[in-house]
Formats: structure tokens, C-alpha cells, sequence
């Protein structure tokens, strides 16, 4: 049937314009009011499993849609963000002026201790692969982050892990991808109409 992929809601580093990437940063007041959004939104879908990061403000997100149908979350640090190395704790400003850097290329060099795009794109597709084909036939979740989203988006559409797909992922949106014909399916992108006044 079709994965839901649903990035965390506001956390305390989107605040602080912070590189949180593998920090473990909870939601904001009006992080958890946009996860009980998306949680009531996605409270009448058939929903079988809610699987997460293993990041708090993903699993925050997750609790808030497992709860509308009695399941627990499944955490996979395979979701979890980019892990940015060095440049993690640092203000964007900050890290502009110690690394500077632009979308393409991150993950190619020059930060101390970061992940790789590569290697990124390689664990996030191999477990997104395994969850699409567990729930050919049913409906799950995912509260993972925006560059997890962005790079299996990448994935699905053949693009290289240099190559990022320039979608906006906004916090608890949703982004579905359904599985027909053999093949996964971009239905939707970013959808947060839910979190509208």
C-alpha cells in the first residue's frame, strides 16, 4: 500500500537555527502542538506501524501518531538525520564562516567527522527498501528528519546522492509514497495542510 514519511515537528535546534544532524534535541511547545496535528490528521489511516529515528524529537513525533492506534513506536537509527561531524552544535552563521559550504558539496569534504552523503544515502535507501517491501500491503509510518526524506525522495527518483532532490521539508509534514506496479510511487510532497490555522 504506502509509507508515510513525516518529518519531527519544530525542535529546540530549529529554534536556535542550530546543525543538530545526530543531536538528540526534543520538540518545542510548538513542536509538540504541530505533532498532535499530524497525529489527528493521520488518526483515521489504517495504520499499521509507526517506525522512527532513533532520535528524540522524531520519536516525540512518532509517539504523538502511534498513540491515535494503539502502538508503540519502533525506533531505527537507519532514519536517523546526517550526522554533520564537527559542525554539529554550531549556529548555521557559524558553521558558514569556519566551513564554508552550499548544497553541492556537503558530505564531499572538509568537515571533520561527517558522515558522507554516500554512505547517508546508502543506509537510509537500504532500510526504506526493507520497510516498502514488509508494507507492500499495508500502511506505515515514518518519523524520521528532512534530509532523511530528501535523500530517499533521491532514491525513489534515481538521483545520485550528490544530487539532492530540492523539495522544502517542513516540519511534521507529510510525504507519501505508495508502492504499485513493482515500484515505489511519489504521491505527495511536504503536505502540511494539516498544520494550517
Amino acid at each position: 500500500m504506502a509509507l508515510i514519511l513525516v518529518r519531527h515537528g519544530q525542535s529546540e535546534g530549529n529554534v536556535k537555527e542550530i546543525i543538530t544532524g545526530s543531536m538528540n534535541v526534543g520538540l518545542t511547545e510548538h513542536g509538540y502542538k504541530q505533532a498532535k496535528l499530524v497525529g489527528m490528521k493521520l488518526s483515521v489511516e489504517p495504520i499499521t506501524a509507526v517506525y522512527t529515528s532513533s532520535r528524540i524529537r522524531a520519536i516525540e513525533t512518532g509517539s504523538a501518531i502511534a498513540m491515535h492506534h494503539k502502538l508503540d513506536t519502533k525506533p531505527l537509527a537507519e532514519f536517523d538525520e546526517y550526522m554533520y561531524g564537527d559542525a554539529e552544535g554550531m549556529t548555521w552563521n557559524e558553521f558558514a564562516k569556519q566551513y564554508p559550504r552550499n548544497l553541492e558539496n556537503w558530505g564531499i569534504d572538509a568537515v571533520p567527522g561527517e558522515e558522507g552523503r554516500q554512505n547517508f544515502r546508502d543506509r537510509v535507501a537500504i532500510a526504506f527498501d526493507f520497510l516498502s517491501e514488509k508494507h507492500k500491503d499495508d500502511l506505515a509510518v515514518i518519523a524520521c528528519h528532512g534530509g532523511t526524506i530528501l535523500h530517499i525522495l533521491g532514491h525513489i527518483l534515481g538521483t545520485s546522492a550528490i544530487e539532492i532532490p530540492r523539495f522544502r521539508i517542513g516540519n511534521c509534514s507529510l510525504t507519501k509514497v505508495l508502492y504499485e506496479n513493482n515500484r515505489n510511487v511519489i504521491v505527495n510532497a511536504n503536505d502540511t495542510c494539516h498544520l494550517q490555522e
